[in-house]
């Protein structure tokens, strides 16, 4: 789960501040969190 965290949602300086899941234009939120975290 720490890697899903880190590499899906948490902001990161290079990115502007943005996730990557933002970045790359993946929305992620508290009804489909559970989907990304079952298939990470």
């Amino acid at each position: 789960m720490f890697i899903f965290h880190y590499n899906f949602l948490r902001p990161h300086y290079s990115l502007n501040n943005l996730t990557p899941a933002q970045a790359a234009g993946i929305f992620v939120d508290e009804k489909n969190i559970n989907n990304w975290l079952l298939s990470a």
